[in-house]
């Protein structure tokens, strides 16, 4: 797993459009893995996005359109920036968008940012991000990743993990 890094860009990375991300990426073509018989095979339908300048990536295999996978990997690209890239801690001042939508990744960042700051202790990450524990707690369960990711770095810190509401 990448190191976390400083860096202040991240939320301009956030908000690229995605023509504009892919023209900051590598991106490679390869055949996916696992079942899916003669089609999965013989074409390179998987895709792996890598950002140059910070070296995170992500991979998407599941459809069998190229197209629509370099779609997913941008969007598990966004993720890798929010989990790996840290800026200074802020508040969100703005509704929680849903994990479907664009802004998601940049709310996921700014709470990880706060989360980070306080040694993952969510009742000092709140009153940075001017919200309520149980309100963090179940903003940070709508995504699967999100909720593996926090709950890895407070067992890395001997915190219990968090639990479902």
């Amino acid at each position: 797993m990448p190191e976390i890094q400083y860096n202040p860009e991240r939320t301009r990375l956030l908000g690229l459009a995605e023509q504009q991300l892919l023209s900051e990426c590598r991106c490679d073509t390869m055949r996916g893995t696992g079942p899916g018989g003669q089609k999965r095979n013989k074409t390179e339908s998987a895709v792996r996005v890598t950002h140059v300048a910070t070296g995170l990536f992500a991979v998407d295999d599941v459809e069998r359109s190229q197209h629509i996978n370099r779609h997913h990997a941008l969007q598990k690209l966004r993720l890798e920036f929010a989990f790996h890239l840290r800026c200074e801690p802020s508040a969100w001042k703005q509704p929680v968008p849903s994990p479907s939508s664009d802004n998601f990744p940049l709310w996921a960042a700014v709470a990880l940012d706060a989360l980070f700051a306080t040694d993952f202790k969510l009742a000092e990450a709140v009153v940075i991000l001017g919200t309520t524990t149980s309100q963090l707690v179940k903003h940070l369960q709508k995504l699967p990743a999100l909720w593996q990711f926090v709950n890895a770095e407070r067992v890395k810190r001997e915190l219990p993990p968090l639990k479902n509401l």
